[in-house]
């Protein structure tokens, strides 16, 4: 039994560095491009909605350093899932001051990933996170202020629900974001 335990720890430690290392190398904060044009309030309704089951952080992501240095709360309060994409859950999370934050939680690979930003990036831009595939595509997830309805990439249109989009299989750099009177393409190499 002792043995499944240490097992049990390392494995749990090893995603926890995966989740570090994710964090720190794909999460990117999107604020528009050179010439920024507002899409969005800035505001994000997912958050004001009321709580459901399953809104909760998982134990996991509470547990990492990052929450604590950036959640509005160390329980993550307010804290709410707002889609789920196969074995991907995402969270919008109340950061502290004017912050927001996206939570990417993936329980297939056991890896977590994170971004914050001030809300001002979502009147023009996004909050996201662009996990790279095996074939050098991307899966990209994003948190968007409200007013903004779609996000495109590669001609695929995808609509915005509850404040973020998934696009799968991207293979530019470029993710378009809109609403039905603005648009704002953003690198998301860069």
């Amino acid at each position: 039994m002792r043995r499944h335990f240490k097992s049990r720890r390392w494995k749990v430690l090893g995603v926890i560095m995966v989740a570090i290392a994710i964090a720190a190398v794909v999460v990117q904060v999107v604020p528009g491009g050179a010439n920024k044009v507002q899409i969005g309030s800035g505001s994000v309704s997912a958050l004001s909605r009321h709580a459901r089951s399953g809104d909760a952080l998982p134990a996991s992501v509470l547990s990492l350093p990052f929450g604590e240095r950036n959640f509005a709360s160390s329980n993550g309060a307010g804290s709410r899932l707002v889609r789920t994409d196969g074995s991907l859950s995402l969270y919008a999370v109340p950061g502290k001051g004017r912050l927001v934050c996206l939570i990417e939680v993936d329980d297939v690979a056991e890896t977590a990933g994170g971004a914050c930003a001030d809300r001002n990036v979502l009147l023009t831009g996004s909050i996201y996170m662009a996990d790279v595939r095996e074939d050098g595509s991307k899966d990209v997830v994003g948190l968007v202020g409200d007013g903004h309805t779609f996000a495109e990439a590669d001609g695929r249109r995808v609509p915005t629900r509850d404040n973020v989009f998934v696009i799968r299989g991207v293979e530019s750099n470029d993710v378009t974001l809109g609403s039905p009177t603005a648009t704002q393409t953003v690198d998301i190499e860069g």
